[in-house]
């Protein structure tokens, strides 16, 4: 909706359909966390959910939710991962936050008789400033809590438990919360300012009027195909986030005039799309890489050569990175796909990909040794390593040469990638396997731009007055992501939003 669209919509504006003081738009973690800290600020709030049940992303997540113990190094670690790509005043209310969230979650647990588990240590990017002072968080279990009846193993693990603990708080405030209404547009007055949001259901579209404000907690842009080709510099980019995450939140808040940041950053890796799921599958490995655990496969491009570090530091994080080089000799991208390879002993490791749904009906269980994906064709079997090359319409001497150079290095080191010792395993014994791979996106980190109090701003910086926005919705991290850094991020940014929209004077 351009300007003029605005102005004319307000000067013409219908009686409200709905009054609130402050309007939250998504209800995963960010969103909670916003209602929860607007309501207790003294405001009234209702939540839009776009989709069925509430949980975005947030509910899929393994739960583990980034802290740290002290804020001067917090500060140091905060700048080095985003690399001049975020304000001082951003870092400072980030790390404050990053300190704070212990004490916030031993208050908030008491609703669902839930105790914090021992914070963890994250291993990972060891050589960075301040990480030393970061740790994990995660919920115990929730009592009676067995699972939410939309999912099945995912609706048991400390994502799911911790969803259950914002939903709890969120019921136990008698917070409004509207399901399958989707937020389609923020309505301004003629001085700009967010004064009320556009939604609809499936009986009709009305308005609300947002009293204090609206914060945008809706999710990222996973499921856009216009913006990731505007956007991310790899095609195609498959996700496995759940399908609601289309960029509404971002296209709304274009709509009057946000700035945008970190378009180009997700938290991903590689993994499998197959036309039977809507969804993609990552791979198997999780959080950070173990030097000692052994991985099955090599990646190779189309012309059957190794381009990478099969696992890197954080292993969901950064490895969909090496997958995104454009070639300008062929004008294509020669390592989308890439092709795992492995042999019998790999394939008995253990599953290969690790599906993750949001919804029961899309669902699929991998097989433990991956022998019902070989027959349903989905990874290609060769007796040996010139016929699986043909089979991938590569050069047979070049993947030959390939598994051989592995095969050496397995004996000795990875002088081409480093890929520490304990996780290589030689490609020896026939049968060999291929599975094509693809870059996967877990979340994307793009959004508004928004300031230490999460007000959304323009382009000339200054803040768009009444609308906020927290979450991966315009996420801090523009350079550098920390694991569990994203959930961390949720409660950091909803409080900051919830209190600052619940501060504003009612218009």
């Amino acid at each position: 909706m351009s300007g003029s669209a605005n102005l004319q919509l307000t000067a013409n504006l219908p009686k409200w359909d709905k009054e609130t003081d402050v309007v939250v738009i998504g209800y995963g973690y960010a969103g909670g966390a916003s209602a929860i800290a607007a309501h207790d600020a003294g405001a009234n709030v209702l939540i839009l959910e776009k989709m069925q049940h509430p949980g975005g992303c947030s509910i899929l997540s393994y739960g583990g939710i980034a802290s740290a113990t002290n804020e001067e190094d917090a500060v140091k670690l905060l700048t080095r991962l985003s690399m001049g790509t975020v304000g001082p005043d951003v870092i400072q209310a980030f790390a404050q936050g990053l300190c704070e969230l212990p004490k916030y979650f031993e208050e908030i647990l008491r609703n669902s008789g839930v105790k914090l588990r021992d914070p963890t240590s994250l291993r990972i990017y060891e050589e960075l400033p301040g990480i030393n002072c970061i740790s994990a968080l995660s919920v115990g279990d929730v009592p009676g809590f067995a699972g939410f009846p939309w999912l099945s193993e995912v609706g048991k693990r400390a994502g799911a438990r911790l969803m259950k603990v914002v939903m709890d708080n969120v019921d136990s405030r008698r917070i409004e919360v509207m399901l399958e209404t989707p937020a389609r547009k923020l309505v301004t007055d003629c001085s700009g300012a967010v004064i009320g949001v556009i939604a609809e259901n499936t009986q009709r579209t009305f308005t609300i009027k947002a009293r204090r404000g609206v914060i945008l907690a809706c999710g990222g842009f996973e499921h856009n195909d216009w913006l990731k080709l505007q956007y991310l510099d790899a095609q195609p980019f498959y996700s496995v986030a759940p399908l609601g995450n289309t960029g509404d939140g971002i296209i709304m808040a274009q709509e009057v005039g946000a700035a945008l940041w970190h378009m180009w950053h997700v938290h991903g890796s590689y993994g499998f799309k197959f036309p039977e799921f809507p969804i993609a599958f990552r791979f198997s490995l999780y959080g950070s890489r173990q030097a000692d655990q052994r991985v099955a496969w090599i990646n190779v491009d189309r012309f059957g050569k190794r381009f990478m570090n099969e696992i890197p530091a954080a292993p969901q994080d950064m490895a969909h990175r090496p997958l995104h080089y454009y070639d300008a000799d062929i004008q294509d991208y020669p390592r989308i796909p890439c092709y795992l390879i492995f042999d019998e002993a790999g394939r008995m490791l253990g599953p290969i990909a690790q599906p993750i749904f949001s919804n029961k009906e899309d669902e699929y269980e991998w097989s433990v040794d991956n022998s019902a994906e070989v027959k349903r064709g989905w990874i290609l079997k060769a007796s040996t390593i010139l016929e699986l090359a043909t089979k991938l319409k590569m050069e047979p001497a070049v993947l030959e040469d390939t598994v051989a150079a592995w095969n050496m290095s397995c004996e000795k080191n990875d002088s081409q990638f480093h890929r520490p010792p304990g996780t290589m395993m030689p490609i020896k014994s026939s049968p060999f396997y291929a599975i094509t791979a693809w870059p996967i996106i877990s979340n994307t980190q793009g959004g508004p731009q928004h300031n230490e109090k999460q007000q959304v701003v323009g382009a000339d910086r200054n803040p768009i007055p009444r609308l906020y926005a927290a979450g991966e919705l315009g996420s801090f991290f523009g350079h550098l992501y920390i694991l569990c850094g994203n959930i961390g991020e949720c409660f950091i940014g909803g409080r900051i939003a919830g209190r600052n929209a619940a501060a504003e004077k009612n218009w």
